[in-house]
């Protein structure tokens, strides 16, 4: 029992010993520096940060203003316009009016001048016959009359629309008048009976009404 006694003291002073050993260690600064290896240094370099670029100066751009040209207005053309004309006849003389050969057919034709040149004027009708004989012997007597009627003519009724009758030859005298009435007062001052001066005009188109006016 003693033996054993023995024993557990030695071992209750190696544990002191072994803690008061310890804790010498610990208390000792420059045994624990030489026996501590130092913890190694990690250094982390920032990098630093990349400098902003410049912005670019923005190109300048020159404003030039030029001068415009003048400016033309040309007027819109005005619309055109439709005139009318009316027609106009013009009527020649044929070589022959008529194919028969009588005087009065050769007096017709060569008077048609004059005739026409009083168209459409009031004029003194002085005879009409249906007969060449006839037409001519009275053309003659108004030729040769006191009266000087040299200047008279003949037409034939078929050459003009105003006569009411055809296939007649009339004589008249070219006195222009502007009115049926100077005409026919035209026939009292020359003396000539009722039934053998009146007035009449010669046209191409009008009808006989309101071309002939009896005295």
């Amino acid at each position: 029992m003693r033996r054993i006694r023995i024993t557990a003291m030695a071992l209750f002073a190696a544990f002191i010993a072994i803690v008061l050993t310890g804790c010498g260690s610990t208390q000792s600064g420059t045994a624990v520096a030489e026996s501590t290896a130092a913890a190694p240094v990690t250094v982390t370099k920032t990098a630093p940060a990349p400098k902003p670029k410049p912005s670019p100066t923005p190109a300048v751009t020159a404003t030039v203003t030029q001068a415009q040209p003048p400016v033309v207005v040309v007027p819109a053309p005005a619309p055109p316009v439709t005139v009318y004309q009316q027609p106009t006849t013009v009527y020649q003389q044929p070589t022959t009016v008529y194919p028969g050969t009588s005087s009065a057919d050769q007096q017709v034709s060569s008077d048609y001048s004059t005739a026409e040149s009083v168209v459409g004027w009031w004029i003194p009708q002085l005879s009409s016959n249906t007969d060449s004989a006839s037409a001519m012997a009275k053309f003659r007597s108004l030729q040769g009359m006191s009266g000087g009627y040299t200047d008279v003519f003949m037409v034939s009724s078929n050459s003009y629309s105003s006569f009411r009758y055809s296939g007649y030859y009339v004589t008249l005298i070219p006195r222009t008048f502007s009115t049926a009435a100077d005409a026919n007062a035209w026939c009292d001052s020359e003396g000539f009976a009722t039934d053998n001066c009146l007035a009449k005009r010669l046209s191409h188109i009008d009808g006989p009404d309101g071309n002939t006016v009896e005295r």
